[in-house]
């Protein structure tokens, strides 16, 4: 088992956390077969395990709901106050030890913003740990005295128990590019969508979308908003750097930053424009226990 541990430059802001008024399922995901896939010519996109990667990006509704079990405190500045102005979502109420939050008025679908890597890390442990007061510093992530330890996928991905983290770039990439039905062979796609030519999508508008809305312009395996929306994190670290990639609504993004070729390392800051969303991994061998018990009950 190959694990990484990196001290990272913390560029966290400001206050607070958020909500989500009744209880929220886990993130929707899709699942990315053809396990052993080659990489792209950039380098990108081979990755030799199964795995389900977020439909869409993380919404208000469920960092919201996040915050809420997590962040009644928030030591670790998981909220930030910008996000119950322009572009956010997100209010927070109440004192230090009881913090509370909820959702602005028709903001429950758009992705969350101002948050950081490490926030992302944190929900993705949250998650691993089901949810409600469950543990952010420990799951897929270990994040202690300023540092953080990565997770090997391929470990995760062949674990009995399900596991959330933030995408690889592999995994982020294979799920935007790559089509195993491409005709010709399986291959990839310059952009997040089949065919040639950028897709419909929220680029350059100055403001987030509901997750979902282009609903003619999926992924080969279904998922939405990787080109578009929100710039996204990735698990890739260089440096005091994190990955980033996908192209945003702000002003002045153009269809070059959706293009697979594309990729930046940025430090870890809340702007109104970076989000993220997850993959879940593991429990294989729960799931086929399932299917063998539904098997002897037909028998």
């Amino acid at each position: 088992m190959t694990k990484k541990s990196i001290s990272l430059g913390l560029l966290l802001v400001v206050t607070a956390a958020s909500h989500a008024a009744s209880p929220v399922p886990p993130p929707a995901t899709v699942k990315v077969g053809s396990p052993g896939n080659a990489a792209d010519g950039t380098g990108y996109g081979a990755v030799p395990y199964e795995y389900a990667i977020g439909k869409f990006e993380v919404t208000n509704e469920e960092y919201c709901q996040f915050l809420n079990g997590a962040a009644k405190s928030d030591p670790h500045q998981l909220y930030d106050s910008r996000m119950s102005g322009n572009y956010g979502g997100i209010f927070q109420s109440g004192d230090s030890g009881s913090y509370t939050y909820t959702i602005s008025y028709g903001m429950g679908k758009m992705p969350v913003n101002f948050v950081t890597w490490e926030s992302g890390a944190r929900y993705a442990n949250w998650l691993s740990n089901g949810g409600g007061s469950g543990d952010t510093e420990q799951g897929a992530y270990t994040l202690k005295f300023g540092r953080v330890t990565l997770p090997d996928h391929a470990d995760l991905a062949a674990g009995d128990t399900l596991k959330w983290a933030i995408p690889t770039e592999n995994e982020w990439y294979k799920a935007a590019y790559f089509d195993p039905s491409k005709s010709g062979g399986a291959g990839y796609w310059s952009y997040a969508v089949k065919g040639g030519s950028a897709p419909e999508c929220n680029l350059s508008s100055d403001g987030p979308t509901e997750v979902g809305s282009y609903k003619s312009s999926p992924s080969p395996w279904g998922t939405f908003d990787q080109n578009g929306n929100m710039w996204e994190y990735n698990e890739t670290m260089s440096g005091d750097k994190v990955g980033l990639r996908g192209g945003s609504f702000f002003l002045n993004d153009h269809a070059g930053y959706l293009l697979a070729g594309t990729r930046y390392d940025v430090y870890s800051a809340k702007w109104p424009n970076y989000g993220f969303r997850v993959v879940a991994l593991g429990k294989a061998k729960e799931s086929k226990e399932k299917e063998e018990e539904k098997d002897e009950t037909k028998e």
